[in-house]
């Protein structure tokens, strides 16, 4: 892979989980001095924190066993109800970061259960694009959630291409003969 277990991807884990543990300390400062009170982003960078530091810490163990990508998804799909969980029962609405974050963890859940069945169901051995794909975004969308955690700004657009292509479905929609 282009990134294999046991070199530079862990490393950049590392990163990863103090870029998130860094997100959390900065939302939660702003928040204790009242610079920033959106406390979807402080929940939202807490769960993250959370989740990415346990992970980084149960990583030996998901090696042993060979259930790596499983245990990962497990992470993103328990951070995913959880985020959903509580914003629904403090009936807070999301905020930027947080559905940044909930787009990076369902691309990378996607990527690690194809990577699971690439690799165990499928027992496939030879490297080929699917690897270097996973490789590539996983790490991309892990920046992409740091970055959006601490900026809490629709910094790709894709909040604002999601807007106009529902205004022009809709408009598109409403023209349509009964």
């Amino acid at each position: 892979m282009f990134l294999e277990f046991g070199g530079l991807s862990l490393h950049f884990d590392t990163i990863v989980v103090l870029g998130m543990v860094l997100a959390f300390v900065l939302n939660f400062s702003f928040y204790l001095l009242k610079l920033n009170q959106n406390l979807s982003l402080l929940l939202s960078s807490s769960l993250m924190a959370t989740s990415y530091f346990l992970s980084n810490h149960f990583y030996e163990l998901a090696g042993i066993l060979d259930i790596g990508y499983l245990l990962w998804l497990a992470y993103d799909l328990v951070a995913i109800a959880s985020l959903i969980l509580i914003h629904k029962l403090l009936k807070l609405p999301l905020s930027v970061a947080c559905k940044y974050v909930l787009l990076g963890l369902s691309l990378n859940s996607v990527l690690f259960i194809s990577m699971h069945i690439d690799r165990f169901v499928l027992l496939n051995d030879t490297h080929w694009w699917l690897w270097t794909v996973y490789s590539l975004m996983v790490n991309v969308f892990d920046l992409m959630m740091v970055a959006a955690l601490i900026l809490n700004r629709d910094f790709l657009l894709i909040l604002r291409a999601k807007k106009q292509i529902k205004h022009f479905l809709f408009k598109r929609f409403q023209k349509l003969p009964n």
